[in-house]
């Protein structure tokens, strides 16, 4: 006995076909994330990258957030080529407070949409770090 096919599966083979011969119709790519920022712990004026690649139609960008606020990037922060974010050198502010410490996600975006990261805890060791 041959196999059966489903009618729906054969009809929808056949539609995707057909979009696919339109014009404009270049890609049925979803976007996602390949990497995503993981939880570090890191000793105070150590460098540091948080990893974000994300797959799907280009162009692709990428936003880094720090605690749900966009962050701003200067010498210090700053974003690969990648979609990584680097950390030069980890500032602490006055005693007790920790500027860089904090919860970072990676935003990609492209026309068809965006993703958000899982959350990633960027904390300062508290004893040192071997």
């Amino acid at each position: 006995m041959a196999p059966r096919r489903s009618p729906g599966l054969a009809a929808a083979a056949a539609l995707l076909l057909l979009l696919a011969a339109l014009p404009g119709i270049r890609s049925f790519s979803e976007l996602f994330f390949v990497k995503e920022p993981q939880d570090v712990t890191v000793a105070r004026k150590q460098a540091v990258v948080l990893d974000c690649l994300a797959r799907g139609e280009v162009p692709i960008s990428i936003t880094w957030l720090r605690n749900g606020v966009k962050v701003s990037e200067s010498e210090q922060m700053h974003s690969l080529s990648n979609g990584s974010l680097y950390i030069r050198q980890l500032e602490s502010g006055k005693p007790g407070e920790r500027l860089d410490e904090g919860v970072y996600q990676c935003l990609a975006l492209n026309k068809h949409g965006a993703v958000l990261s899982q959350k990633a805890h960027l904390t300062f060791a508290t004893g040192r770090i071997y």
